[in-house]
């Protein structure tokens, strides 16, 4: 396996997710270590957004629970019953929504897809859209495990 493989699958994997889910504008690929949340890569077509966080994953139950269960969940600032550490972070980096993935490899979670939005919710066509992508890049992390 070259060295470079899993940053660049990871890294294209974010842009991808930009790219492809309307009203999408930053997308944060991290791996989970236990209780430990690490950002590895992030991309963003507005700049607003930076990497290289660690997060205690308990500190965050909707987090936890994505990576607990493998369902994805959407944050919404708009929500008045959003999770109030999620919107936090959410008025902290300033985007309105969130859609969380888990990225599991081997029926476990890996990591986590966060991809931020500008305006509006993520759709149910947008979290099928992000799901295809997130089983996709996990199949391939396996490949080069």
């Amino acid at each position: 396996m070259a060295p470079s493989a899993v940053p660049q699958l990871l890294s294209g994997t974010a842009r991808r997710l930009v790219e492809i889910l309307d009203g999408a504008t930053a997308c944060v690929v991290s791996r989970v270590i236990g209780d430990l949340l690490v950002d590895l890569t992030q991309h963003s077509s507005s700049g607003r957004i930076d990497s290289g966080h660690e997060y205690l994953v308990s500190d965050f139950p909707l987090t936890q629970q994505v990576i607990e269960s493998g369902e994805p969940q959407v944050v919404v600032l708009s929500d008045p019953e959003a999770d109030p550490a999620e919107a936090e972070l959410l008025r902290r980096i300033g985007f309105e929504s969130l859609l969380m993935l888990p990225l599991e490899t081997s029926g476990s979670s890996w990591g986590l897809l966060e991809v931020y939005g500008d305006k509006r919710g993520f759709t149910g066509a947008d979290v099928e859209a992000a799901s295809a992508v997130a089983a996709e890049t996990g199949r391939k992390l396996e490949e080069l495990a």
